[in-house]
C-alpha cells in the first residue's frame, strides 16, 4: 500500500500557527500595552504632584529670603577679598579692576598665585605696585584642587571677615557692601550668587539660565533650613568660623568642594546669611566640551553630599525629566487623561516661571533672565546626557581646571 505524505510549505505552517496563536498573542499584547499606559499615567501624575510640591516649597523658601538692606547704618568693617588664580593673567587684567572700583572702601585684596605657568604672578604684582590694598602671596600647599591656595590666602588675610571670588568674575560697585551688611547683621557664612552672562548665542543663554535655576533651588533650600550648595565665585565666611572648624581637612582628598562641602561641614554651627543680590558675573562656557569639564568638577563634589540632600536633588530632577516623556507617550496614545495632565503641566510651568521671576527680583538684575524659563527642559535633558557621558568616560580622559 502506498502512503502519500502531504507536503506543507513554511508559509502555511506559519499561517496555521498564527491562526491558532494569533488571538492569544494579540490579547497578551493588549494587556502589555494597557499596563504600559497605566504605568505612564501613574508616573506622570505622581511626577507632576511631586513637582507641584517642590515648586510650592521653593516659593515658600524664596519668600523667606530677605532683600539686602539699602539703608543699613553701616560702620565699615574691614573685609579681605581672596582670589585664587592659576594661569589667569588675562582674566585678572579684565576683572580685578571691577573689585578695586568698589564703593565700599575698607577692604584688601589677597591674590594667591596657584602654581601659574604664565605671567599671572607678574600681573598680580603690577596691581600690587599701584594699589596698596592688593597683597600677593604664592601657594605652597599640596591640597588637591584649590584648597591649598585658599588656605594660603586665608592665612595671609589681615581681616576677620573674608569674601571669595574667582579671577574670571566681574562684580558691581555694591557687591562688597552686600557682604558687609550680612556680616554686620550677625552672619558668619554668606552665600552670594555666581551668575553667568547671557552672551549672544543660544548655548550661552541656556547655560546662564541653568545657573539661575540652580541658584534658585539652593537659595530656597537654604532658606528652608536645608543648605547644600554655594559657589566660590561669590561667597564668604569669617576666619574664626574657618579656624574653629576643621577647614578643608574632612574632604581634602576631593578635587573640588571647597565651597559646598565646606558649607555642609559647618551648617550646624554657622549663622548663614543668604544674599542673592551679591552677584558676580562670568562668561558662559564657550563649548559643550568646556561645559562637560565644569560639570565633571561639580559632580565630583556632589556625590559626597549627605544622602537626604542627594535624595532631594534626585527626586526633583528625575520627576522633572519624567514628565515630558510620559506626557508625549500618553499624547501619542490619545489617552483620556490628557486634559488632567495638561492642566497639571500648565500649573507646574506657571509656578516655576513665577519662582524664577521672584528670584530675579531678589538678584536685582536689570537683565530679567527669568524670561528664559522655557529653556529648563532642554537644559535638564542636556545636563542628564552630559552627566551620563561623564560617568562612562575614564578619569584619565579629563583635564580638570581648578
Amino acid at each position: 500500500m502506498e502512503v502519500k505524505f502531504e507536503q506543507t510549505s513554511q508559509i502555511e505552517v506559519q499561517q496555521k500557527c498564527f491562526d491558532h496563536c494569533g488571538p492569544a498573542v494579540g490579547h497578551c499584547l493588549s494587556i502589555a500595552f494597557q499596563l504600559i499606559s497605566t504605568f505612564f499615567i501613574i508616573s506622570a501624575i505622581c511626577a507632576l504632584l511631586v513637582q507641584l510640591v517642590f515648586q510650592l516649597l521653593i516659593r515658600s523658601g524664596l519668600n523667606k529670603v530677605k532683600p539686602s538692606a539699602d539703608d543699613f547704618d553701616l560702620d565699615e568693617m574691614p573685609l579681605s577679598v581672596i582670589i585664587v588664580a592659576r594661569d589667569e593673567e588675562s582674566n585678572l587684567r579684565r576683572n580685578l579692576p571691577s573689585v578695586l572700583a568698589s564703593q565700599y572702601s575698607n577692604f584688601e585684596v589677597v591674590l594667591v598665585d596657584d602654581y601659574s605657568s604664565d605671567r599671572t604672578k607678574l600681573v598680580m604684582e603690577e596691581f600690587a605696585s599701584i594699589d596698596k590694598r592688593v597683597k600677593v602671596v604664592v601657594n605652597k600647599e599640596a591640597f588637591p584642587g584649590k584648597k591649598g591656595a585658599l588656605n594660603t590666602g586665608i592665612e595671609a588675610a589681615s581681616n576677620e571677615y573674608l569674601v571669595f571670588t574667582d579671577a574670571d568674575c566681574k562684580v558691581d560697585k555694591e557687591w562688597l557692601r552686600h557682604f558687609a551688611v550680612a556680616y554686620a547683621s550677625g552672619g558668619d557664612f554668606v552665600v552670594g550668587h555666581g551668575a553667568y552672562d547671557r552672551g549672544t548665542s543660544w548655548f550661552s543663554e541656556f547655560y546662564a539660565f541653568e545657573a539661575h535655576r540652580s541658584a534658585m533651588l539652593y537659595f530656597a533650600a537654604a532658606a528652608q533650613a536645608a543648605p547644600y550648595m554655594c559657589v566660590g565665585r561669590s561667597m564668604g565666611y569669617s576666619k574664626s568660623l574657618f579656624n574653629k572648624s576643621e577647614g578643608f581637612k574632612p574632604f581634602k582628598h576631593i578635587q573640588s568642594g571647597s565651597d559646598d562641602l565646606f558649607l555642609q561641614s559647618v551648617k550646624g554651627v554657622a549663622r548663614i546669611s543668604l544674599v542673592p543680590s551679591a552677584v558676580t558675573y562670568s562668561l558662559s562656557p564657550s563649548s559643550i566640551k568646556r561645559w562637560m569639564v565644569q560639570r565633571k568638577r561639580h559632580l565630583g563634589a556632589g556625590k559626597h553630599y549627605p544622602f537626604n540632600i542627594l535624595l532631594m536633588i534626585f527626586l526633583y530632577e528625575i520627576t522633572n525629566l519624567l514628565i515630558p516623556l510620559a506626557y508625549l507617550f500618553l499624547l501619542f496614545t490619545k489617552s483620556e487623561h490628557i486634559p488632567l495632565l495638561t492642566f497639571l503641566v500648565i500649573i507646574r510651568i506657571l509656578l516655576f516661571r513665577s519662582n524664577a521671576q521672584i528670584f530675579s527680583g531678589l538678584i536685582r538684575s536689570n537683565d530679567d533672565i527669568s524670561q528664559l524659563w522655557w529653556t529648563e527642559y532642554p537644559m535638564s535633558w542636556l545636563n542628564a546626557l552630559i552627566s551620563m557621558n561623564i560617568g562612562l568616560m575614564k578619569k584619565e580622559a579629563w583635564t580638570t581646571r581648578r
